[in-house]
């Protein structure tokens, strides 16, 4: 499957935000890290998991510190704590082609093919504090928020104007449900992640695909002109990589989460709008997720071919998702290639739009048996446990298409197709056989 291009840094950054805190890796703990969107479902899934037979420790700093760190084989990329090698990566971000050539001239030749499949389907939140209200506008969206049963709705021209810096106040805002501007006089800023993210870019994923056909939609006051790119870096959208003054830059999710909820404390505060995974928004869409907020307001987005808006839940995060299925790779040449696993969900035709899926990164191949017994095993629970499935629902997530879940299985957890994949121990009997393992 194709991608459109968008620029990684490969640079490893040694500087650690406070999520990413964790004890360092002790004997017999397998090391893992990358997308903050999923850090607190890892951290649930872990916990869930145990020690079967080692023990996993995952840091959630953002995707593209873990495809980076991954790469370079170096957990100390996430956290100066953690040191020694990085068994597994979780990017939202799928990878490039030059990723998977650059592994495959340093690091196949001892730790087998690279291995990149989707973990969860995801919605991209519109979460925002001291914007329009029931009390100031007609709110008609779906419910979104714990005890607020209307939620403010955002349609595609008015996510190109706040996230491009062209709608800077709220009055600027079309409602797409009464097509009047929002009556609320108050200014917008935007809360950005300023790390190599995999949240941005399945955000700009979906601006890129609408933002361009909705004329002048990303034209802004001064009269420059937002494109917006593929990317994980959030400002290569803007001229000279420079963001409005009302943009605020935040790494990690739990940056932005703080952001928004700083705001928030006071009621004179300013008008923030950012965008997370729904585990780090409240606990109507994520009921037991760890990290969420429990009273963080969160936009529904219109489809304006459908006529509705659509509330960021699992269920349509999953619509989007097979509406913009291609088949799973189904031949031996095709399930080899990393690039082939990943839905390409830009602009679909249902469902929630900003939508797609966080992909785990791994090597087919490990040095240490209880590396490649319990990288399995987890796998193995995460994808067909029921309980796991409760986890995964629970954080705002759903689990990936039966299809995917069927060929995942086939291919790297048991070797039913006999495509030589299976995730095993180096330098024993079968596919392993001529690596060392990683």
């Amino acid at each position: 499957m194709k991608f459109s291009k968008r620029k990684i840094c490969m640079a490893v950054a040694l500087a650690v935000s406070a999520l990413g805190s964790a004890v360092p890796a002790m004997a017999g703990t397998i090391t893992g890290g990358g997308s903050s969107l999923i850090g607190p479902l890892m951290n649930s899934e872990i916990a869930a998991f145990g020690a079967n037979p080692d023990s996993l420790m995952y840091y959630g700093i953002s995707s593209g510190m873990g495809e980076t760190a991954f790469l370079n084989d170096d957990a100390s990329g996430l956290s100066s704590g953690a040191g020694g090698q990085l068994a597994f990566a979780n990017s939202d971000a799928a990878i490039l082609s030059a990723y998977v050539s650059s592994y495959n001239s340093v690091d196949k030749a001892t730790d087998g093919p690279l291995i990149q499949i989707p973990y969860i389907v995801t919605p991209i939140t519109v979460p925002y504090v001291n914007g329009p209200t029931s009390s100031t506008d007609t709110l008609q969206g779906p419910q979104t928020t714990p005890g607020q049963t209307a939620s403010l709705a955002l349609n595609e021209a008015d996510l190109c104007g706040i996230y491009s810096g062209k709608m800077t106040n709220w009055y600027q805002v079309t409602n797409p449900d009464t097509n009047a501007t929002y009556t609320w006089n108050k200014a917008i800023n935007v809360a950005y992640r300023s790390d190599n993210s995999g949240t941005t870019e399945l955000l700009t994923r979906h601006l890129s695909a609408v933002c361009p056909a909705l004329a002048g939609s990303t034209v802004r006051a001064d009269g420059t002109t937002v494109t917006f790119a593929d990317s994980l870096a959030f400002t290569d959208s803007f001229p000279n990589h420079t963001v409005p003054a009302n943009f605020i830059g935040e790494s990690g999710s739990g940056g932005i989460q703080s952001a928004l909820t700083t705001a928030r404390s006071s009621a004179s505060g300013p008008s923030v709008v950012g965008y997370l995974g729904p585990d780090w928004t409240n606990t109507f869409l994520a009921p037991l997720s760890s990290s969420a907020s429990a009273n963080l307001s969160v936009a529904s987005v219109r489809i304006a071919t459908l006529n509705i808006d659509v509330a960021p839940t699992f269920t349509d995060a999953s619509h989007a998702v097979n509406a913009s299925m291609t088949p799973v790779p189904e031949t031996s040449t095709a399930a080899a290639d990393p690039t082939q696993w990943v839905p390409n969900v830009a602009n679909p035709t249902t469902g929630y739009p900003i939508s797609g899926t966080s992909q785990i990164l791994l090597s087919q191949c490990y040095a240490d048996p209880n590396v490649a017994s319990t990288v399995v095993n987890f796998l193995t629970a995460h994808y067909q446990n029921a309980s796991y499935q409760t986890i995964v629902h629970g954080n705002g997530f759903d689990t990936v298409p039966v299809s995917y879940l069927v060929e995942i299985d086939n291919v790297f957890l048991t070797n039913a197709h006999g495509f030589k994949l299976k995730i095993a121990t180096g330098k024993t009997v079968g596919p392993c056989l001529s690596y060392v393992g990683r």
